[in-house]
């Protein structure tokens, strides 16, 4: 529970690290130095744990060579000791899978491989490195014993991912080696590393390789970590875990995150906004993570556009994406930096900033201060309706699995249905939403669900109920064929090449919103062809209570003492007239509301049943 792990964390790039970084990924651009450099020490700690923070994810690391990255390493101490002075805690920042290409570094041959033979550009001035090279590992392990030795509480590892421009892998004499010989030792024949992926056997062997080698190099970092201090906390950035097919990519899995790590931290462009008239929200990922986190802390920094690309945002959508995740039982890392903002890069501990701050501030004394309504409005979750969430099947399946499974939870969040997202605890489930699954291990976990089952789309199984079985049907026809996956991954290769290599093409696509497009792949902003009216129709019946309204809200529930705690958050940027519908003898003892330039944005109904 949020009370229970009383963990609130910032972001916070800072010092001459962070300005340096800035330099490489975006040439020619303002850096606000000041701002940046007392971020990182007392001034800025305190501005953070006046807004009711008590963690940082600080910079120890950007992937620099030593003798430059040696500033950062002094740096990092003062932070630390001057957080600390403050009442925060730190993270230090480890980059995982890349450098920047100068210094000592150009000598190094660590670095990632393309099919081609040629280094794979991360951003400007930065090259992807091999996951399998000794001397990287062991320059990672250095990299965490310097922070751990630092004095830090937390080891926080950035861009596990490799790149967020999609399917990345090294193709080096070495990863085709171990690759191979791990194929086989499953019992797969494979000729190498695929250069696309599909559902073919040697995409399969990829992803479960490519998942072993992340989580046994995290594993064993973590385990250096405590042996220099047993208390370290450990965190990654599970970007896009939960809405995209970039982490699958990756080998990013929250099984694996929430076995190695004190929590998850999961990256993303979630924050709550209208976009095109739809409306985007973090609730999916947040109930997702939950199904996986046996009780640890889950966590995300959800973004509008990305880096490079945000301005502070307006102060409702930083209260909106905090009481989202407070009532998902979740936390909203705060992100403080990485704003370009008037023309500069800055941090929101500016002084031009003091407007949010003191907003942020206010909700959390609502939320959490000494009279805070967090005390008692959360318990155990009662929602009696629940999705499937089919990791397998969207590891391996992505094409035939993804829609169905988003599609639901986005009419049920719509629609102000309350529901869980479960995987292998269906204690409570009355009725089981169930996305196409193509995975044994997945069937055997549907067959042994002892309630109500709905299959959306497509089931595996004889005599059971299906709903947009012909809408689905239709779309599966339309599956990507092997030639157009191979096609596409040419072409991600040519563009990812000429972004990064040549500056004229980089302002020609640029100008053809060439990020923009690569953005919407992976922002959940997408609409899709089922019909919602039957799915609702079959689930209300389990939800006892209803809320009527004419805007998007998002909607949870807790049990505490025999009373039920309904939260509601306002995604508009307006007054939201809403109706709690209750059955008979059922009555609201208590209304708990925080308000923003005159209308709700966090209610908390406190109802006995």
């Amino acid at each position: 529970m949020v009370e229970k792990w009383n963990h609130f964390p910032v972001y916070m790039w800072a010092g001459p690290g962070t300005i340096r970084i800035n330099r490489v990924k975006f040439p020619g651009t303002a850096i606000d130095e000041k701002v940046h450099i007392e971020g990182g020490l007392k001034i800025g700690a305190r501005r953070l744990n006046q807004m009711g923070y008590n963690w940082a994810y600080c910079t120890y690391n950007w992937g620099f060579p030593p003798e430059i990255e040696k500033e950062d390493h002094e740096y990092f101490k003062r932070t630390v000791s001057e957080y600390h002075e403050e009442g925060l805690k730190v993270f230090g920042y480890v980059q995982f899978s890349n450098v920047v290409f100068d210094g000592s570094h150009v000598t190094k041959r660590w670095y990632a491989m393309d099919q081609y033979g040629n280094k794979i550009n991360y951003y400007s001035g930065r090259y992807l490195t091999c996951p399998t090279d000794g001397e990287w590992r062991q320059h990672l392990a250095e990299i965490v014993k310097g922070i751990v030795e630092a004095g830090a509480d937390g080891v926080f590892f950035d861009n596990v991912f490799g790149s967020w421009f999609g399917f990345r892998p090294c193709y080096c004499d070495r990863c085709q080696r171990q690759f191979r010989e791990f194929a086989e030792g499953l019992g797969f024949k494979v000729k190498g590393i695929p250069e696309y992926l599909s559902e073919n056997v040697e995409s399969r062997a990829y992803l479960i390789w490519r998942r072993r080698v992340l989580w046994d190099t995290l594993s064993q970092l973590s385990k250096l970590a405590r042996s220099i201090n047993p208390n370290v906390i450990i965190s990654s950035n599970s970007f896009e875990a939960c809405l995209s097919k970039l982490a699958v990519m990756a080998g990013v899995d929250l099984r694996d995150a929430f076995r190695v790590q004190d929590l998850v931290m999961i990256e993303n462009h979630q924050l709550p906004r209208k976009f095109q008239n739809l409306q985007i929200f973090n609730t999916m990922t947040y109930r997702i993570a939950h199904a996986h986190s046996s009780g640890k802390p889950v966590t995300s920094v959800p973004y509008m556009l990305g880096i490079g690309a945000d301005a502070v945002y307006p102060i409702r959508n930083y209260l909106q994406g905090m009481a989202e995740a407070y009532a998902n039982d979740s936390i909203m890392v705060l992100k403080g930096t990485e704003y370009f903002h008037n023309g500069r890069w800055t941090l929101l501990t500016a002084d031009e900033f003091e407007n949010v701050r003191k907003q942020i501030a206010d909700y959390h004394s609502w939320f959490k201060g000494e009279n805070g309504v967090w005390k008692d409005c959360y318990g155990k979750k009662t929602g009696k309706i629940a999705i499937f969430h089919p990791y397998d099947s969207l590891t391996f399946h992505w094409e035939r699995t993804y829609l169905p499974f988003f599609a639901a939870q986005h009419e049920l969040i719509r629609h102000g249905i309350d529901y869980r997202v479960v995987w292998d605890n269906f204690d409570g489930v009355e009725i089981l939403l169930v996305p196409p699954i193509f995975e044994e291990t997945e069937l055997e976990k549907i067959k042994n669900f002892g309630g109500k089952k709905i299959f959306l789309g497509y089931s595996p199984f004889g005599n059971e109920k299906i709903v947009w079985k012909e809408t689905y049907d239709r779309l599966v026809q339309s599956v990507k064929t092997e030639e157009q996956l191979m096609l596409e991954q040419i072409l991600s290769l040519l563009n990812f090449s000429a972004y990064f290599n040549d500056p004229n093409w980089r302002k020609r696509m640029e100008k053809a919103n060439f990020l923009f497009f690569n953005y919407l792949n992976y922002c959940y902003t997408f609409s899709h062809p089922f019909e919602a009216e039957e799915l609702i129709e079959l689930v209300k019946p389990y939800q006892a209570w209803s809320i009527e309204s004419d805007g998007f809200l998002i909607v949870s529930s807790f049990e505490r003492d025999g009373t039920l705690k309904i939260h509601v958050v306002n995604l508009e940027d307006r007054q939201v007239n809403l109706d709690l519908i209750l059955p008979k003898n059922w009555r609201v003892e208590k209304v708990e509301s925080y308000n923003y330039e005159g209308s709700f944005v966090h209610r908390i109904y406190s109802v006995t049943t």
